[in-house]
């Protein structure tokens, strides 16, 4: 695996530790939601990411990438026709999961539970958590548990950084979930 490729992934490792412990923490499951986080029109800004999920999706057979092409593409119609805040599923999810979860993005990984972010200008952003957890765990007496998104944003920087660098790319990054499957796995004319 590329060097670029290893240390995202290490990154990943990272944060599903820290993830997996404030779930602990909170004694708090993502089964179950009324409000899906699969159905949130996530960004990702990184072509790095982009490189990892295609690792996982090489490993499908022919038949499942073509499938989830085809979902892909009608998702990425339906959010270029809706508003930003419409509600599609993921074309990676099947049945509840992820197909290609060890492979999933950053944002898949650390959204829901309550967390803290410093910006370039020192303020920290804080975050709730999703609905899921807003509505079962938030209240005031809640021991809050340290989940600062800060370093892994700054890590995932530094080695997208040397990926363009290396590969000399200029252009700004900026596609759904939807959008990296269909740069992936739609066959180049």
């Amino acid at each position: 695996m590329d060097k670029h490729l290893t240390r995202l992934a290490e990154i990943y490792k990272a944060i599903d530790n820290l993830y997996d412990a404030a779930m602990r923490h909170y004694d708090f499951r993502c089964e179950g939601c009324v409000d899906n986080c699969c159905v949130t029109k996530f960004y990702h800004h990184t072509n790095i990411e982009e490189l990892y999920l295609s690792e996982g999706l090489k490993k499908l057979d022919e038949d499942k990438k073509k499938e989830i092409l085809l979902r892909a593409e009608d998702v990425v119609k339906i959010h270029n026709s809706s508003p930003d805040d419409v509600r599609v599923m993921c074309p990676l999810n099947e049945k509840g999961l992820c197909i290609v979860y060890e492979h999933r993005p950053m944002i898949c990984r650390i959204h829901g539970v309550p967390y803290q972010m410093f910006k370039k200008n020192m303020s920290i952003e804080f975050g709730t958590g999703c609905y899921k957890f807003i509505n079962e765990k938030l209240n005031e007496n809640m021991q809050y548990f340290m989940f600062n998104r800060t370093v892994f944003y700054v890590e995932m920087a530094k080695v997208e950084k040397e990926l363009r660098e290396s590969l000399n790319l200029t252009e700004d990054y900026k596609k759904t979930t939807a959008e990296m499957v269909v740069s992936i796995l739609k066959p180049k004319s």
